[in-house]
């Protein structure tokens, strides 16, 4: 009886009516249903937003379902509005397509796993494929994209076979027969794996590494094709795991399958994303806002330019979550473990994109590369004052000592290494 009153609902604020048992379809209502889909999908935005800043596991998944369900009734009621002439195939094809979708969507929900970004490596054969991504990746535009490009590869192929960006069935192939693995020459393969991203990116709109969004909804493009990227952005307003299940299953249907693509694609592919996607070698990038504003918890104190303050905006341009210090700089290395406990540890030598904290001087820092002998570090605060943020954006340095050096000048230092 409740799915019953419930589907009622939904079909009176989509325009439907029932006279004497018979199907019509309203206009009256256009307006308010309007107002109610813009809302529902400005409500989705947010929700994707708050479940990629979420701090645990629980957190994220609670939030996502809250966003499957309200995209769910978004879809449904996108279907309904868009053909008023349903109203001849009676109540029965409605049903039909409100289980489909709902099957879809909670088979997305019941599916869906967590996987950390940064927690997987490259293949021998991946990385010996660098130069000739690299390559490509300048040709099309894309070179800040090389470690996306990898993780693309590694994912379809493991960097192994003639065509190891599994790119025959793009449309920019134009040599080979566009079937599974009909490219046979692995440098032709990258080529066109690597301008189908680059398609991929334009399509998405993404306007730099930082754009986290924009890159999830041009992973899971370069994975359907067939329009998806359009599809979530008119319809949901970007990317989802959600979304992805509910056009898999979409397609299933339609091309009379069993299976399309990987709805977890993104997830899939980022696992092997960890440094260098946030340019661990480059400059800091103070237009990323996330990292060095809003989210920035120092800023919110506005203590810019501090050690603190740089570290933890140079960490979340790296990883892409919040590093859980808010302390001092030599308390950070612990707070660091303490809220990432499953990604980060203790040590007394370092790794490349550890967080080091000074033992006997306050003082924290992003060591960006390490080869057993020599550290290379970044920090902030070396006039060892606040500033403002235009200030802050030209107090930091990157320094390269020995590890016996290092430990000198802060007495001791501590790193919080990533597992």
């Amino acid at each position: 009886m409740d799915f019953i009153s419930g589907l009622s609902g939904l079909l009176y604020r989509t325009g439907w009516t029932s006279v004497n048992g018979i199907l019509t379809y309203s206009f009256k209502e256009k307006k308010y249903a309007k107002q109610m889909r813009q809302l529902n999908i400005a409500k989705h935005k947010r929700k994707v937003k708050e479940a990629k800043e979420a701090k645990t596991a629980a957190v994220t998944v609670k939030d996502t379902g809250i966003k499957v369900i309200r995209t769910a009734f978004i879809a449904v009621k996108k279907a309904v509005t868009a053909f008023p002439s349903l109203a001849l195939a009676g109540l029965g094809l409605i049903l039909l397509l409100v289980i489909a979708l709902f099957i879809g969507v909670f088979s997305a929900f019941s599916s869906s796993s967590l996987i950390l970004p940064g927690t997987a490596s490259l293949s021998e054969e991946v990385l010996a494929h660098t130069e000739t991504i690299e390559k490509y990746a300048e040709k099309y535009e894309i070179k800040d994209y090389v470690a996306i490009l990898q993780a693309i590869m590694m994912q379809e192929s493991g960097g192994k076979g003639n065509d190891p960006m599994q790119a025959s069935e793009s449309g920019f192939n134009e040599k080979y027969p566009r079937v599974p693995n009909g490219i046979t020459d692995p440098d032709y393969s990258i080529e066109v794996g690597v301008k189908t991203f680059a398609d991929c990116i334009k399509q998405a709109k993404v306007k730099d590494p930082t754009d986290t969004e924009g890159i999830y909804l041009a992973l899971q493009g370069y994975n359907y094709g067939n329009g998806y990227i359009s599809w979530a952005i008119n319809n949901f307003g970007g990317y989802s795991k959600a979304n992805a299940k509910v056009f898999s299953n979409m397609k299933c249907e339609e091309l009379g399958v069993s299976g399309y693509g990987d709805p977890d694609y993104v997830d899939h592919v980022m696992r092997y994303v960890g440094l260098g996607f946030g340019n661990i070698r480059g400059e800091p990038n103070f237009e990323n806002m996330k990292a060095w504003g809003v989210n920035n918890y120092y800023s919110q104190l506005g203590l810019y330019g501090q050690c603190t303050w740089f570290a933890w905006g140079r960490f979340y341009e790296l990883y892409g979550y919040s590093p859980g210090f808010t302390g001092n700089g030599n308390q950070c290395v612990d707070q660091l473990v303490a809220a990432h406990p499953d990604k980060f540890e203790k040590s007394n030598t370092p790794k490349t994109g550890a967080v080091f904290s000074g033992v006997g001087h306050n003082h924290v820092g992003i060591v960006i590369a390490w080869d057993g002998t020599n550290i290379t570090i970044q920090e902030g605060n070396i006039d060892g004052k606040t500033n403002t943020f235009q200030e802050a954006k030209t107090d930091w340095q990157t320094k390269t000592y020995t590890l016996a050096q290092l430990n000198s000048i802060y007495k001791g230092v501590m790193f919080a290494n990533p597992k």
